[in-house]
C-alpha cells in the first residue's frame, strides 16, 4: 500500500529550487510566510499546496489505484522600498523559478510526470511595512495512490 507523500512533495520541491543554480540565494519557504528586513528588500519563493483532482483516464485496476494531480501553488516574492523595485524583484524570481520547474519536473521521484500551469499576481503596496509584488507559478504533479 502506498499512499501519496504530500508533504514530501513540497520538501523534493524544495529541495529541487534550493539545489539548482537558477534560484540560488532565494529562500525557500514550505507553507509559511517569508520575513524581511523591513529596511531592505528581497525576494523569496514560497510553496503550498493548493488542491488535488483525479486525473483523467483512470485505470480500473480493481478499485485498488487512483492516480492525483497534486497543484502546489509556488509564489515568487518581491519585497522593497517602493513596488517598482518590488515588482523588478519578483519578475526576476518569478523567471528564475520557472526555469528551476522545468529542470525537475518529477519533484525529485515524487510524481510521475510534473507541468506548469499560470497563476496570480498580487500586490500588496502597504507603504508602513513595505510593498510586496508576488507572482503565482502552478506545479502541478501526477502522484499515485495504491490500497
Amino acid at each position: 500500500m502506498a499512499a501519496v507523500d504530500y508533504h514530501g512533495i513540497l520538501v523534493a520541491l524544495k529541495a529541487a529550487i534550493e539545489g539548482d543554480s537558477n534560484t540560488s540565494g532565494i529562500p525557500v519557504k514550505v507553507e509559511e510566510d517569508p520575513t524581511f528586513d523591513l529596511a531592505g528588500s528581497g525576494s523569496a519563493i514560497v510553496l503550498s499546496l493548493t488542491s488535488r483532482r483525479e486525473a483523467a483516464g483512470q485505470p480500473l485496476a480493481a478499485g485498488k489505484r487512483t492516480r492525483w494531480n497534486v497543484r502546489v501553488s509556488c509564489w515568487a516574492v518581491g519585497f522593497a522600498a517602493t513596488f517598482d523595485e518590488a515588482s523588478k524583484l519578483r519578475d526576476d524570481a518569478t523567471g528564475k523559478l520557472e526555469l528551476a520547474l522545468m529542470n525537475n519536473r518529477t519533484a525529485g521521484g515524487k510524481v510521475a510526470a510534473g507541468w506548469l500551469e499560470g497563476g496570480d499576481f498580487i500586490t500588496v503596496r502597504d507603504q508602513a511595512a513595505g510593498p510586496y509584488a508576488m507572482a503565482e507559478t502552478i506545479f502541478v504533479g501526477e502522484a499515485l495512490a495504491i490500497a
